[in-house]
């Protein structure tokens, strides 16, 4: 494939299928998983990242801020364990809490909502608190994770019973 048609094929992913790198930490990835809706959680994506250095991965599920404008990741337990649901929005249990959510275009516009299944995925992500949020966590495992972009790198399709990951 030409680069230009690559370069277009990337920067029209759906988000369901996009693969995130952190520019100056790759072997910390991101990857966007449909996940079931309910009332409260209605845009039916999680977000994972994954650091490699540890073996360890976080999830997250993405909401708007309302009024204030400002998109955000409600932490949640682990989608690969058994029974898992999306979090009471009001008074789930959040194991790292909230983060700050900023998505771009490739041009570095700010995209105006959180993430949804189906939307088309941001060329870059950036979580300016994830890494404090990852460092006091209230366990004695700690991650470190430098405050930088998350940007896309790849688009595939999730590989029938592949799994969230």
């Amino acid at each position: 494939m030409p680069i230009p048609h690559l370069v277009a094929a990337i920067l029209t992913c759906p988000i369901e299928n996009a693969r995130y790198q952190l520019r100056t930490a790759p072997e910390v990835t991101a990857v966007f998983r449909p996940v079931p809706t309910s009332g409260g959680w209605r845009n039916g994506v999680a977000f994972r990242i994954a650091i490699e250095s540890s073996g360890r991965h976080y999830w997250f599920l993405p909401w708007n801020g309302g009024t204030d404008g400002i998109q955000h990741l409600a932490s949640t337990r682990d989608l690969e364990g058994a029974g898992w649901t999306p979090i009471n929005p009001d008074s789930g249990p959040r194991p790292l809490g909230d983060i700050d959510y900023i998505g771009t275009d490739a041009r570095y516009t700010v995209l105006p909502s959180a993430p949804a299944r189906g939307d088309t995925a941001p060329a870059h992500i950036l979580l300016p608190n994830v890494g404090d949020a990852l460092w006091h966590q209230p366990t004695e495992v700690k991650d470190s994770v430098p405050k930088q972009f998350f940007d896309l790198v790849a688009c595939a399709k999730l590989k029938p019973g592949a799994g969230p990951g």
